[in-house]
């Protein structure tokens, strides 16, 4: 092989080189195009998953209407300046991206039962990174000083 014939040779490889370049360019930017239209349309959710999905605004004011009408939570087996007369029963709830939103979502839930306090309050982060929360429903009422 002369001297010629090496250097075509490396013009051909290198023309390779740069094609091979410019086409992977192209597909990082057909990639980057692709991602943001995705991103413009809604998520598709599978029903079995549509409980964990984002909520209306008015099932979300709903559920802040009726979380109001409790009127006292604890983290033990008492509230301070309450007597307990009656449990309800434990509630739940799961699902929810923080810990605030499974306490409203508990709060909701036990008022529908006819709550107005909660004990034994207990959040907790799952391993996949969603929120749960449990108590118990309880009844209260405020006690008499006198």
């Amino acid at each position: 092989m002369n001297v010629a014939e090496y250097f075509k040779l490396i013009e051909l490889r290198s023309g390779y080189v740069i094609t091979a370049v410019a086409v992977l360019v192209g597909l990082l930017v057909l990639r980057r195009v692709l991602i943001a239209v995705r991103r413009r349309r809604p998520a598709v959710i599978h029903p079995k998953l549509a409980r964990y999905a984002g909520r209306s605004e008015a099932e979300i004011n709903a559920e802040l209407e009726a979380a109001r009408k409790i009127a006292a939570t604890s983290s033990t087996g008492a509230v301070a300046g309450y007597r307990i007369v009656r449990q309800i029963e434990a509630v739940f709830a799961e699902g929810f991206r923080s810990p605030e939103e499974a306490v409203t979502a508990l709060k909701a839930n036990a008022s529908r039962k006819g709550a107005n306090a909660l004990i034994n309050l207990s959040p907790q982060r799952t391993a996949a990174g969603r929120c749960s929360a449990q108590a118990d429903a309880v009844i209260v009422e405020p006690e008499s000083t006198g």
